[in-house]
């Protein structure tokens, strides 16, 4: 040992157990407060992090740092940025079990949790090496009791303290849940037994001892050295912000755990900030501020300003937080200090050069807790800041005296966007945190989602990864496609795929067939506003047939309605477009008899009546339902009518008994070109969006850029997207993103915008920015190589695949041919190592 003070902290800690180092005594469940070993009392929040400070939630937290509560009180703002993801993981692989669609979905989804699982201990991305983590803020505060010091609280004010200290964190935006004695202890159980699986956590909480001889396995031990902690096989770094820079706002928080725009700068390792902050007495802390305040006047008065030029700036700050007292703020204890854990000593020592560089680039110097980063430590822990103004200052010599706002612009409460819902789609963020998506658990009922990319940002990966992971819960799927983006996923997950092109001649595409509340398919206690919308999409197909390229007018409409309703009064689901033909005919107002002339091309006769009438046999027979519109390219008038037909087939699945409850989806891809031809589409998707939904559906509509939706899809592209709970923009065109944003059409802050013209794809990952009710973020779809292959778009990879299928006497299928892939790559790669080595 290098030094007299080092040996004898070193002879410390070797004498004791570490779980004596740890204030926690028992657990009220009463009242849901913790009993120290001092006597004080304390709760544990936990939440979701923020993914900003605004100027109001800065005033929030200076108000509850101002907060009437005993001298001495403790607060505590944890950010810990966990390996644990098992908890997510395991969710994903009961989902697939509990969706009941069959073997192969559960076992991707282990595949997808094994895969997960290894990223987190090796890495997900190359450069930087990240891993995949979970950031949760924990917020504890210790109040002196009436037993502990004379300006203590009588343990009932105490509680009623709590609750209040609940509400400010709530009105804050966090979320703030109590801790219980299990969650601590599993909590701790990552913070002091690093070196332990998940699984050998605490399985339950004892009453019949204390906490924190429950926190520490048996077999956990630590080890000081001379410039980092050895536990439990893992390496620690303490270190303490010595400084902050002049100017520091708390809206630049995030950018304490890495940066958002600049890849490379991140924290890789599991680390947690913690923010420690004393109540003073007020009284004795602004005399000893005015002693000094006194003295550094004193000495800038005379020649030692130009020996010393430094005090030049000691005085202006003393001057700061003389005027800061005197618009109301208090005086308040604080510092702020970082832990980070490595795998080995030189990989520890890498993260502290880069977190030290990192926070050099914001001008925050750092120091590193030689001697005394085992007391740091502890006292980082929530609930392990002593109430000890003199041991902290004067002992620990890491508090510093600050007013009120100053700790509230440092709070470590800001991180990446976690997203929403069940984790039915896994994704990460750029600092790695492990992002769940479900549209479903929007408690708005509205599901649906405009997806916008150029080509070849990566959106069919991302559609075929969506399509995929709700097959796997046992949801449904009907795409709408004219661009072969999901050829392979069908046929790998046993889909149904109807190609136009090649079945032109047996198709039938009869509305009237697929009725579910008219004529002998309805029930007897259907909603009318079922009818009612069924017969407005019914009359908006007609209405498409007749005009194609132009809205009809209140009075055309009004004749197509009669006429659809003397069909269906007279024959009901028998019924066919060449029935509404032959009324429109028999009407005597000529503006009826011009739309039966329009309209004959797809009543008995016309060049579309083998399409349109008869019994109509487009008949879903699976969960996934791919539709390709190939040869209809220069058809966009049938085409545009063919689509609303296929949407009504989907809505009358979707309506089924059977079907409510579960997750369901039609995707119209390239919608931008599919619904291009306007006409009376609106009108049609106005309601059929609203069927949807009262179905329990998601519309997804896919196109090339936003501005698609208001200059090609005009209207209905309007409605589309407006009525969109979700949107997903991949990467865009620069001129694309200045165009929406001068246009108003995509409403973002200056940050977001920022953060959307960043957002990429690298052979690795590809990026989308999720606009959500749950939040906004950059979302990273990262996949193991064998699902990489499936969702492919590259041609040379595509080529590959279909070479490896029919080299052998037998075509392999999809499966086996990326198999075969896989270990020809990994022999290559065995190889590879074995000439290095």
């Amino acid at each position: 040992m290098s030094t007299i003070l080092e040996w004898k902290v070193k002879q410390l800690v070797d004498r004791t157990a570490i779980s004596d180092w740890l204030p926690y005594e028992a657990w009220d469940d009463t009242n849901q407060v913790y009993r120290l070993d001092d006597g004080r009392i304390g709760v544990v929040f936990s939440s979701k992090p923020l993914l900003g400070l605004s100027e109001e939630s800065i005033q929030k937290l200076t108000n509850l740092f101002e907060s009437d509560l005993p001298v001495g009180t403790t607060f505590q703002f944890m950010l810990h940025a966990s390996p644990i993801i098992e908890p997510y993981l395991d969710n994903h692989v009961i989902l697939a079990q509990r969706g009941q669609a069959g073997e192969r979905y559960v076992a991707d989804a282990r595949k997808t949790a094994e895969f997960y699982l290894h990223a987190r201990d090796t890495q997900l991305t190359s450069n930087p090496p990240l891993r995949p983590r979970d950031f949760t803020v924990y917020v504890s505060v210790a109040f002196p009791t009436q037993e502990t010091t004379a300006q203590g609280w009588e343990d009932e004010r105490i509680h009623q303290a709590v609750s209040g200290i609940e509400g400010q964190l709530n009105t804050l935006g966090l979320l703030p849940e109590r801790v219980g004695p299990l969650q601590l202890l599993s909590l701790l159980h990552v913070l002091l037994n690093p070196g332990h699986s998940w699984e050998s956590r605490p399985p339950a909480y004892s009453d019949q001892l204390p906490i924190r001889d429950q926190a520490v396995r048996l077999d956990t031990k630590a080890t000081l050295r001379t410039k980092m902690i050895e536990l439990d096989g893992k390496f620690l770094k303490t270190l303490t912000v010595q400084s902050w820079p002049v100017q520091w706002h708390g809206g630049n928080n995030r950018e304490l755990i890495g940066s958002l725009i600049r890849f490379t700068d991140q924290i890789t390792c599991p680390f947690f900030l913690t923010l420690n902050v004393l109540k003073f007495d007020q009284a004795k802390a602004k005399g000893k501020l005015r002693k000094k305040h006194v003295i550094i006047n004193q000495q800038a008065s005379g020649f030692l300003l130009g020996l010393i030029p430094s005090l030049k700036f000691k005085l202006d700050h003393f001057n700061g937080v003389q005027a800061q007292l005197e618009n109301g703020r208090q005086l308040i204890g604080s510092y702020f200090q970082v832990v980070l854990y490595g795998d080995t000593p030189r990989h520890v020592e890498e993260q502290t050069g880069a977190l030290r560089a990192l926070y050099r680039a914001k001008d925050i110097n750092l120091q590193e807790d030689h001697f005394i980063g085992w007391k740091i430590l502890m006292t980082g822990l929530p609930l392990g800041l002593p109430s000890d103004d003199k041991a902290l200052i004067d002992g620990l010599r890491r508090m510093k005296t600050y007013h009120t706002e100053v700790p509230a612009h440092i709070c470590p409460i800001v991180a990446d966007w976690k997203g929403g819902g069940a984790p039915v789609v896994l994704l990460t963020s750029r600092s790695g945190q492990l992002i769940t998506m479900d549209v479903f658990a929007n408690q708005q009922t509205n599901y649906n989602m405009a997806i916008a990319a150029t080509s070849g940002a990566g959106k069919s990966f991302f559609m075929n990864n969506w399509i995929k992971s709700y097959l796997g819960i046992g949801g449904q799927v009907w795409v709408i496609d004219a661009g072969f983006s999901y050829v392979k996923l069908v046929e790998l997950l046993k889909g149904q795929y109807i190609q136009y092109g090649a079945n032109a001649q047996r198709l039938c595409f009869n509305p009237f067939s697929k009725l579910v509340h008219w004529g002998s398919n309805a029930g007897g206690v259907d909603d009318p506003s079922d009818r009612a919308d069924e017969l407005a999409t019914l009359k908006a197909l007609h209405a498409q047939m007749a005009s194609p390229s132009r809205p009809l007018s209140d009075v055309e409409l009004s004749f197509i309605e009669e006429a659809i309703m003397r069909v269906l009064e007279g024959e009901g689901c028998e019924g066919c477009p060449d029935s509404v033909h032959k009324v429109l005919k028999s009407m005597t107002d000529p503006r009826a008899r011009d739309l039966a002339r329009v309209l004959a091309s797809y009543a008995k006769g016309g060049m579309y009546s083998h399409l349109f009438n008869g019994a109509n046999n487009v008949n879903f027979e699976n969960d996934f339902v791919v539709l390709e519109l190939d040869g209809l390219n220069e058809q966009k008038q049938l085409r545009s009518v063919i689509l609303l037909q296929m949407q009504m087939n989907i809505q009358a699945v979707m309506y089924k008994k059977e079907n409510r409850g579960r997750r369901k989806f039609v995707i119209l891809d390239e919608a931008w070109d599919l619904l291009s031809q306007g006409g009376n589409t609106a009108a049609f998707f106005e309601t059929g969006a609203r069927r949807v939904r009262k179905s329990g559906g998601s519309m997804i509509t896919i196109t090339q850029g936003i501005n698609d939706y208001y200059d090609k899809m005009r209207d209905v592209g309007r409605y589309l997207l407006e009525n969109a709970e979700f949107v997903g923009l991949l990467k865009q065109k620069t001129e694309s993103i200045a165009s929406f944003r001068n246009n108003g059409r995509i409403v973002l802050s200056e940050m977001e915008y920022r953060l959307l013209s960043s957002v990429t794809k690298t052979t690795e990952y590809s990026e989308i920015f999720m606009i959500t009710p749950f939040g906004r973020g950059i979302c990273r779809l990262t996949v193991p190589r064998e699902t990489q292959l499936l969702f492919t778009t590259n041609p040379d990879e595509l080529s590959m695949i279909d070479r490896v299928r029919k080299e052998g006497p037998e075509e392999l299928s999809i499966d086996e041919a990326i198999q075969c892939i896989i270990a020809a790559e990994r022999a290559q790669a065995g190889a590879d190592n074995s000439r290095l080595a």
